[in-house]
């Protein structure tokens, strides 16, 4: 769909914030110490897509660590789709 195009009849956007494009290199870290390597595609304050290579996307515990590949950043995170080789994630934020 090109950029000024409209949406399809029946179109309901869930999203509640703007996501951004990103090319971000990151692994998810499994509770089990298990890691797999991904890219960021977008990101928002509140989660993210992942994509991963071959089907690491299928060996992903439903809640993990996402860190950021220079290692300046660690989030958790919670699985709320998978698609073939990508997965969408929301962060954990601690509520207070």
């Amino acid at each position: 769909m090109s950029r000024n195009a409209t949406p399809q009849d029946g179109f309901v956007e869930r999203r509640h914030a703007a996501r951004k494009p990103t090319d971000m290199l990151a692994f998810a870290l499994n509770p089990n110490g298990a890691r797999f390597p991904c890219q960021i595609r977008n990101i928002s304050d509140r989660g993210a897509m992942l994509e991963f290579l071959g089907s690491h996307v299928t060996m992903l515990e439903n809640a993990f660590d996402l860190v950021l590949a220079d290692a300046k950043a660690r989030y958790a995170v919670e699985v709320v789709w998978r698609k073939e080789r990508t997965a969408g994630v929301l962060f954990c934020l601690d509520k207070e």
